[in-house]
C-alpha cells in the first residue's frame, strides 16, 4: 500500500484547504438562515410610500382619491411649487408626487385625462401607484355609469379598496408548499465539492506526475495494476471522508427537519453521485494540470463556470434557453434538477 500511504501523505499535506472552504462555506449558510429567517409568504404586505398629492381643485373626487391613496401610502404635505418638489424628490424625501387639477371630476371621468404625476425616473414602485390611481378612477367611472351618485361611488370604491383576500396555498407537495432549507443548503454543494476535491487533487496528481517520483514507482515492485487501485482507493477515501463531513452541515444547521425528511435517502444519494462526479473531474484536472500555479485558474474556472451555468448560483429559470442547453452537457446541471425535484415533493 505504499501509493496508498504516499497519497495520504500528499493529503493530509493539503488538508487546510478542505477545512478552510468547509468554515467559509458553513459561514456563509448561517448568515443566509440568519437574514432569511421568518421571510415567506406569511410576511408579505403591501409597499407604502411616502407621496405628495397637491389638489387644485378641491372636490370631492379630488378629496377621495387622496383618502384612497392615504390608506396604501404615507402622504407628505409639499408646498405646489416646481423648485419644492424637485428638492423634495432628488433627497428622497418623497418618492411620487400627483397633481390633481382643476376640473377633476369632468377632466378624468368624463374625457378620462391622464392626472399629471413626478416621479423618481426609474423607479418601479411609481409604476405600481400609477396602477392604483387608474384603478380607482376606473372603479369610481364604471359606478357612476351605472347610476350611483359620485359620494355613493367614493363610499363603494372606498369599501372595495378595504377587502382583503384570503389566500390558501395548495400544499401539492407534501412540505406545505414550502420548500425546505436544506434544499437551498444542497443546492450549493457542488460549488464546494468541486472546488476542495480539485484543489486537494490537483496538487496530488501533479506530485505523483513528477519525472523522479513516477520513476522510482514504475522501478518498484508494484505492479501498475496495484498502483491503479491503491490511487482509486485513495480518491474514493477522501471523497468519502469529504462527503461525510458535508452530510454533517445540513445535521447541524437543520437537524431534526433534515432526518425527518421522507426524502432523507434522496438528498444522501444525490450528493454522494455528485461527489463521484466531481472526484472525476478532479482527476481529469490533475491529469491536465501542468504545474501547481495552474491549479487556482483551471478550479476557479470549473467550479465556478459550472456553478453559474448549471443553477448552483444563478436559479436555470432565469438563465436564457441557449445557456440552459449547454449546461444539459454538466454532470451539475443534472445534479440540481433532481435536487429541486426532492425539495418540491415529499412523496414520488
Amino acid at each position: 500500500m505504499t501509493v496508498f500511504k504516499g497519497f495520504m501523505i500528499l493529503v493530509k499535506r493539503n488538508v487546510s484547504m478542505l477545512f478552510l472552504y468547509m468554515a467559509i462555506f458553513v459561514s456563509m449558510c448561517v448568515m443566509m438562515q440568519i437574514l432569511t429567517r421568518g421571510e415567506g409568504v406569511n410576511q408579505f404586505r403591501e409597499e407604502s410610500l411616502d407621496i405628495a398629492v397637491i389638489d387644485r381643485d378641491g372636490g370631492k373626487l379630488a378629496e377621495g382619491l387622496r383618502e384612497y391613496l392615504g390608506t396604501r401610502h404615507h402622504i407628505v404635505d409639499v408646498e405646489d411649487e416646481k423648485s419644492v418638489i424637485q428638492e423634495r424628490l432628488f433627497y428622497r424625501d418623497i418618492y411620487y408626487v400627483v397633481t390633481i387639477p382643476e376640473e377633476f371630476e369632468s377632466l378624468c371621468l368624463e374625457q378620462k385625462e391622464k392626472l399629471s404625476t413626478t416621479k423618481i425616473p426609474g423607479a418601479a414602485s411609481a409604476f405600481y401607484i400609477d396602477q392604483q390611481i387608474d384603478a380607482f378612477l376606473n372603479d369610481v367611472r364604471i359606478l357612476k355609469s351605472a347610476g350611483f351618485s359620485l359620494e355613493e361611488a367614493l363610499e363603494e370604491t372606498a369599501r372595495i379598496g378595504d377587502t382583503e383576500g384570503k389566500i390558501t396555498l395548495i400544499d401539492k407537495n407534501g412540505y406545505g408548499g414550502e420548500t425546505p432549507p436544506h434544499t437551498n443548503l444542497f443546492q450549493y454543494f457542488p460549488y464546494l465539492f468541486l472546488s476542495v476535491l480539485c484543489y486537494i487533487l490537483c496538487f496530488v496528481m501533479i506530485a505523483y506526475r513528477e519525472k523522479d517520483v513516477r520513476r522510482r514507482i514504475l522501478c518498484s515492485s508494484v505492479s501498475l495494476h496495484s498502483q491503479n487501485l491503491q490511487l482509486a482507493a485513495g480518491f474514493l477515501v477522501l471523497g468519502t471522508v469529504f462527503w461525510g463531513l458535508c452530510m454533517l452541515i445540513p445535521v447541524a444547521l437543520n437537524g431534526r427537519e433534515f432526518l425527518s425528511d421522507p426524502q432523507v435517502l434522496c438528498y444522501l444519494l444525490n450528493s454522494f453521485v455528485l461527489m463521484l462526479t466531481a472526484l472525476s473531474i478532479s482527476f481529469l484536472a490533475g491529469m491536465l494540470v501542468e504545474n501547481a500555479f495552474a491549479v487556482n485558474g483551471v478550479v476557479n474556472v470549473v467550479s465556478l463556470g459550472m456553478s453559474f451555468l448549471c443553477g448552483v448560483f444563478v436559479p436555470a429559470d432565469v438563465l436564457g434557453e441557449k445557456l440552459r442547453l449547454a449546461a444539459r452537457f454538466l454532470p451539475v446541471y443534472w445534479y440540481e434538477e433532481v435536487n429541486a425535484m426532492i425539495g418540491s415533493n415529499a412523496g414520488f
